[in-house]
């Protein structure tokens, strides 16, 4: 009876936490709408949603990692050394086919890496991770000399990975794409067994390996997901922009990690969901989209971001104490 409470008074506070962010996304929406009239332009309203697409794909693959009580700094390089292998493999004159493949099992390889030496070498997350950031964000400059990668070749331009960067009457593709693949999170988070396995593992890892659960094994398939969904918004950013410049990815953990906690995970573990996750990145698209239409400097917006985390932080961890205390 206890027990059938407590998962009632959790649904609730999830329920609460969901509902709390998308009045939080609408309140934005309307003071953007007062402060600029450009904003609910039709244009650019694709444009915010489009610009939500690659953070809010790479989110999904945090969302995992952070629920199973781990962090992945190493998502922005991720992208981008993906993304510069899969330009300069199409650049070639090969079949975007196999750029598509080498790009997702590069993604693959550094998430293993990650989640390895996290779990059976006992390394800290956060360490592995930062040095992985820095050696792939090398790589991407290394395997390119420096330069940005362009001017692909014709036929390439008319394969299936670029039509991933086409519409669909006034939709993206790429919005389509990114839609299904929020499904299939969903279903995977709160149906499958890897789902609930990985809830346990962040929530009490003791536990969950007292209760059968290989905790190392979700923790490491978990960092291979979000490896690889990094790498899938590399591809799709090759396909809408048929360029890949050496800076890609460059800052994208903090607004993928920002739109994660913004959607309710906890740093901690154990507590986040896909919906609250593409909630926070469409809020991370709002406010970088109205700064760009406020003329907000770019230092500024670097700043607000960090502000931005804190409150969701702050927020999150008063309507937790607050659950406690009833």
């Amino acid at each position: 009876m206890e027990k059938s409470v407590e998962l009632q008074e959790r649904k609730k506070r999830k329920t609460f936490r969901e509902f709390g962010v998308l009045m939080v996304l609408a309140a934005i929406v309307v003071v953007l709408s007062i402060a600029s009239p450009s904003f609910l332009n039709p244009i650019n309203l694709i444009n915010v949603v489009r610009q939500t697409v690659e953070i809010g794909v790479m989110a999904i693959g945090m969302t995992f990692v952070i629920v199973s009580a781990e962090i992945d700094l190493s998502v922005g390089s991720i992208f981008g050394a993906s993304a510069m292998l899969a330009a300069l493999i199409i650049k070639s004159g090969a079949d975007p086919t196999l750029a598509f493949l080498a790009s997702i099992g590069m993604g693959c390889g550094i998430g293993f890496a990650n989640g390895f030496l996290s779990t059976k070498a006992r390394m800290p997350a956060f360490i592995v991770t930062l040095g992985t950031m820095q050696l792939f964000r090398s790589v991407a400059y290394g395997i390119s000399g420096g330069q940005s990668i362009s001017a692909f070749p014709e036929q390439s331009l008319n394969s299936w990975v670029f039509q991933m960067g086409g519409n669909i009457g006034p939709i993206p593709v790429q919005v389509i794409i990114m839609g299904v693949m929020f499904v299939i999170a969903h279903v995977v988070m709160t149906k499958t067994k890897f789902g609930f396995d990985t809830y346990a593992t962040g929530g009490n890892k003791r536990g969950a390996m007292l209760g059968g659960i290989n905790t190392d094994r979700v923790k490491i398939v978990s960092f291979m997901l979000c490896g690889a969904l990094c790498a899938f918004a590399g591809i799709i950013s090759i396909a809408y922009l048929k360029s890949v410049p050496t800076t890609a990815g460059t800052g994208r953990e903090m607004d993928v990690i920002a739109a994660v906690i913004l959607g309710g995970a906890a740093l901690t573990g154990g507590r986040g969901t896909i919906l609250g996750t593409l909630i926070g990145a469409i809020i991370m698209s709002v406010i970088k989209n109205g700064m760009v239409l406020l003329s907000v400097p770019a230092f500024w917006q670097t700043g607000f971001i960090g502000v931005v985390i804190i409150l969701a932080v702050l927020l999150d961890t008063w309507i937790t104490q607050s659950g406690k205390n009833k």
